[in-house]
């Protein structure tokens, strides 16, 4: 740590949105750079939420050691090598600051004042981006549900004491087919110098869809060239409901409830079939929720209700799914026809969105 200058950032409140893109739902993230705003890489991963025991599972001591090494090699070689490094800064956000975005609640996205208790999290940026791209009637795009992918959701499983060195790689795979070999440390992607698994993140974050992603990877000293292939829609595997707050924040404000998808013995019992829509309503959005659609508990639907029709769909969906339909395919304003199982009883209502 000697060879930086640390600067702890403990909230939201006035950051520079432009410079500071990293994955939103995390409990810390670090951000290597140079003086002159060049950002070296990031360093900070997690593939869903997690619980106090284990939320330290896609990082380590070990692998933040090694990048900050990674960052000070590549301090080294600056400016020499600033144009590999252009691709590390994003493009321009919503919002200069998160107090600015549409969607961000004033008497919440107020400055901040000596003495203030409040804090803007790092989610509640990523959520207020979502919500004001929906607020404006435009389809909330993947990028900002399924944001900074992990590589797992392409078959590569990376150690995470490691920089970005390959433990395993799941068969049948984009990453196997791209010949990707356990062991194998990825050293650039796209051109860009790799030296964290969140910097892995972050180039497919930015990736547009369909698309080749060029890899070079250190394999046992030796320098070999990947292909990785991504299709079209490839993020959409990631569970965006399970986040840290994200999908919270949508099934409050947008679904108002909460649903939990059924298994297929669940829906056996129901007298469904196994691909049937099915979800069982798991919470109606509570009234010390400020903002949210209370038009669920105005209709009456009731926990453990059985919701098996949505607009006309009857096919299997998980509620991630069901998030990302409103935030892409509904606009404000506009209702969403459900039908639903209360003992053994078919209804149906209209839901009223925000």
């Amino acid at each position: 740590m000697d060879g930086f200058v640390c600067v702890r950032v403990v909230q939201m409140h006035g950051a520079d949105l432009e410079l500071f893109q990293f994955q939103r739902q995390l409990t810390w993230a670090a951000v290597f750079l140079n003086a002159d705003g060049t950002i070296y890489g990031r360093y900070g991963s997690r593939s869903e939420r997690r619980g106090m025991k284990d939320n330290d599972k896609d990082i380590s001591l070990e692998g933040f050691k090694k990048a900050l090494e990674g960052a000070l090699e590549l301090h080294k070689g600056f400016p020499a090598n600033k144009a590999a490094l252009a691709g590390k800064r994003g493009p321009a956000p919503l919002a200069k600051t998160v107090e600015k975005l549409p969607a961000a609640p004033p008497e919440e996205a107020k400055p901040a004042r000596a003495g203030d208790h409040g804090c803007i999290h790092c989610h509640q940026v990523q959520d207020w981006e979502a919500l004001s791209v929906w607020k404006s009637g435009k389809p909330v795009p993947d990028k900002l549900l399924w944001p900074y992918p992990m590589p797992d959701a392409l078959g590569l499983t990376l150690d995470i004491r490691e920089r970005a060195t390959v433990s395993s790689v799941a068969e049948g795979s984009p990453a196997a087919r791209a010949g990707f070999q356990a062991g194998d440390r990825i050293v650039a992607l796209d051109g860009q110098p790799v030296i964290s698994i969140a910097d892995v993140q972050w180039v497919l974050h930015q990736a547009p869809e369909p698309f080749t992603l060029k890899c070079e990877v250190d394999r046992g000293g030796r320098k070999v060239s990947v292909e990785l292939a991504l299709s079209e829609g490839w993020r959409r595997k990631g569970n965006f409901a399970s986040s840290l707050s994200l999908g919270w924040t949508l099934r409050m404000q947008l679904a108002g409830m909460k649903c939990d998808a059924l298994s297929p013995d669940e829906k056996k019992r129901l007298g469904l079939g196994e691909d049937a829509l099915a979800f069982r309503i798991g919470e109606i959005t509570p009234e010390y929720v400020k903002r949210r659609n209370n038009s669920a508990r105005k209709l009456g639907l009731k926990k453990g209700d059985v919701i098996t029709e949505v607009d006309g769909r009857t096919s299997s969906m998980t509620e991630t799914e069901l998030l990302a339909y409103l935030a892409q395919q509904k606009k404000p304003g506009e209702k969403l026809s459900l039908t639903y199982l209360r003992g053994g009883e078919s209804r149906q209502v209209e839901l009223d969105l925000p």
